[in-house]
């Protein structure tokens, strides 16, 4: 997910390394794939034109000759493929040697999501966006395990979470995590934290669990009004990565985790070079009206505590879809009569890597809020 996007499309979806970079990826691909289609066509183109020259004998030996270009070609690919799928193998056993979960999976009827948590005292539990992984958290985290217990979590499909046969919509989303944290036995109440596409289902959990909610922390969380349907290149795109990765080739070209800083590169791209991750990109993005119809359906969360960090409109260049943005983060202060709006100063839609220090100050004054408010009490 590069930074500070904030089209429509892009709400809660960063861009990947293939997009950034397409001439460089696709340098050697593109030359064999047009070799490849580029002989026949040659062939093809030749043997029309010597027929329409009368040349039918040499029309014939092309015609042979196709034949045996294809079945070269054929042989080939299976060649390619058969290597790649044996390189792919050993990559992925090499990563599950080296990147284990670091957390534990937990089985919530049928399939197993990754829980991993840390630190003691107020639940903190965090909900990256779409095309996110854990890894987003890893400066925010260790901030919050300084005076709080931090859970982060994989979403069915994600990191070392089993594929989910569910609708990929917040209400699910939010429901499977309600479950994760009680079979895992994480005790309520809990502060949630969204991130991007992630702030739907934090938002979605606190609407169908108020009970259980301390306070909510939406983190330039995706507008239901800018979540746009998935188009079709990018819906190709994913479909093809997901056929290709058992291959190697999206490994091989860096495709998945190559724009990850090089001290997480390795762990990156243990946890994207997934089949199943990209099946779970597609099936989120396909739901995203349908998403967005449930979340713009939440009018209230009532009295549970709500902080909105918006990312700062000065980073990017201002513009009407900029200031639309940030007055539609403001307005979402009117979800709960105990709120408040902030802007992470300096920062693109990225917040958890550019600014962590500002989640961590959010958390913390719900947290103090919360033991003020008992200690009146008593």
């Amino acid at each position: 997910m590069p930074r500070g996007h904030s089209c429509p499309r892009k709400a809660g979806y960063n861009p990947t390394f293939w997009e950034d970079n397409i001439g460089a990826i696709l340098h050697p691909v593109r030359g064999t794939l047009i070799i490849a289609a580029g002989v026949p066509v040659l062939l093809v183109l030749t043997i029309i034109f010597t027929k329409l020259t009368g040349n039918h004998t040499f029309a014939d030996a092309v015609t042979k000759g196709i034949r045996y270009v294809l079945a070269v070609e054929l042989v080939g690919f299976l060649i390619a493929a058969s290597l790649g799928f044996v390189y792919e193998q050993g990559a992925e056993k090499r990563d599950h040697e080296l990147y284990p979960p670091p957390g534990r999976l937990v089985d919530i009827g049928g399939y197993r999501l990754h829980l991993h948590c840390s630190g003691t005292g107020p639940t903190v539990v965090l909900e990256y966006g779409q095309q996110g992984s854990y890894v987003d958290w890893h400066r925010v985290q260790p901030q919050l395990a300084d005076f709080a217990r931090v859970c982060i979590y994989d979403r069915g499909g994600y990191g070392w979470s089993d594929a989910n046969p569910k609708s990929r919509v917040p209400s699910v989303i939010a429901g499977e995590l309600h479950s994760l944290l009680h079979s895992a036995g994480e005790k309520p109440p809990y502060i949630l934290v969204g991130h991007s596409f992630g702030g739907l289902s934090a938002l979605m959990f606190a609407h169908k669990f108020p009970d259980e909610v301390e306070g909510v922390v939406l983190v330039d969380a995706s507008m239901p009004e800018m979540m746009s349907r998935l188009g079709w290149r990018d819906g190709i795109r994913l479909r093809v990565m997901q056929g290709a990765i058992p291959f190697g080739l999206p490994r091989w070209r860096g495709w998945c985790g190559g724009n990850a800083p090089a001290a997480i590169r390795g762990l990156k791209q243990a946890i994207t070079c997934r089949s199943s991750l990209y099946a779970a990109y597609y099936r989120e993005w396909v739901s995203f009206p349908e998403s967005a119809a449930e979340v713009r359906a939440i009018t209230s969360i009532g009295s549970i505590p709500l902080v909105v960090i918006a990312r700062d409109p000065a980073i990017a260049a201002r513009s009407e879809h900029e200031t639309k943005w940030n007055e539609q983060q403001h307005a979402r202060t009117k979800l709960s009569s105990k709120s408040e709006f902030m802007v992470a100063t300096g920062s693109g839609h990225d917040v958890p890597l550019d600014r962590p220090d500002v989640i961590t100050a959010a958390v913390r004054k719900l947290i103090a809020a919360q033991a003020s408010h008992f200690a009146s009490r008593d």
